[in-house]
């Protein structure tokens, strides 16, 4: 078995046994939390931290303007919803794989 393999396995058996949990959350709660929290939110900050550093090295005199943090922080807020989305019907189709009419409680 490959490492990739491997990974894809260990992947779906984490679904298998968390998936239940998160999904009686909701999926908009999901999406939020893992989407736009998580992935846009620290995406934006990691962004933001590293123009500052570049313009700083690059002895650039122009400053990251409000225009750029507004867009580029409705970017990544807007591909962090996107993403919750998309994980969230991936791990459904995973989840609905091996329990087809949900999980017994």
């Amino acid at each position: 078995m490959t490492k990739r393999e491997q990974r894809k396995l260990d992947y779906e058996n984490q679904i298998f046994e968390n998936w239940q949990t998160k999904r009686d959350d909701g999926k908009w709660h999901f999406i939020l939390r893992f989407g736009l929290l998580t992935w846009g939110a620290s995406t934006f900050a990691l962004y933001w931290v590293i123009m500052m550093i570049l313009g700083k090295i690059g002895g650039s005199d122009s400053v990251f303007t409000w225009f750029q943090a507004i867009y580029s922080f409705v970017f990544f807020i807007l591909f962090g919803i996107l993403y919750g989305l998309v994980l969230w019907n991936r791990n459904e189709k995973i989840f609905k794989r091996k329990y087809p009419y949900g999980r017994m409680k």
